[in-house]
């Protein structure tokens, strides 16, 4: 048997060479993976129409509640008391029993109002739309009342509720608190129409 002869050549590669590790990458800049595909693009085009599409209600929701406008003479309204102790008014229809206030003038800017027997209610609707609301106690005689000395909390209550404070006499074309006996609440207004509410206890025959 022959030996083959000794191949003494260093650069040689062997003939079943075993694979080599892959070459570390080359330092530099690597290519982006391309997850920008088809369906991705359309998503994204989705979402962009939708979010335009929810802008768009909201602007008209803010355009409508700015069309109706703020209260005006004669309307109707109560309060809620909302964060950071802020108040809200809630405009309804005078013959509700939520209607507590109703508004006898407004004014422009922050003003005063004609006697200590209003609501005194500032409005902002934006840059210079500052308005002062003078509301009244939207009630008739023998409407009984809880709470009359909070403007939020204040309600209209059946006269035999245990919870009522004051029964509400109304007169009007008068201004004169002597028209008022044995109350211990009376709000003077100048209308229109012009007024005295007086607030007495309802009593035990009411």
């Amino acid at each position: 048997m022959t030996t083959p002869p000794f191949d003494d050549n260093p650069f040689r590669s062997p003939d079943h060479a075993t694979p080599s590790a892959p070459m570390p990458p080359v330092p530099g800049r690597q290519p982006i993976p391309n997850w920008f595909t088809t369906k991705v693009k359309i998503t994204l085009a989705a979402c962009v129409v939708l979010a335009l599409a929810l802008g768009s209600l909201g602007a008209l929701a803010v355009y409508w509640a700015d069309r109706s406008g703020p209260p005006g003479d004669g309307d109707c309204l109560y309060l809620t008391r909302e964060s950071a102790g802020k108040l809200a008014y809630h405009r309804v229809g005078c013959g509700t029993d939520s209607a507590t206030y109703k508004v006898d003038a407004t004014r422009t800017g922050s003003s005063r109002c004609s006697s200590n027997g209003y609501v005194r209610f500032k409005t902002t609707a934006g840059i210079g739309a500052e308005r002062t609301l003078c509301l009244a106690l939207n009630v008739r005689t023998g409407d009984c009342l809880r709470d009359a000395d909070d403007e939020v909390t204040i309600a209209k209550v059946s006269c035999s509720d245990p919870a009522a404070t004051e029964r509400a006499e109304v007169f009007t074309s008068s201004r004169d608190p002597k028209d008022c006996e044995d109350a211990d609440d009376i709000r003077i207004y100048s209308g229109p129409p012009m007024r005295v509410v007086c607030l007495a206890p309802p009593g035990e025959n009411i």
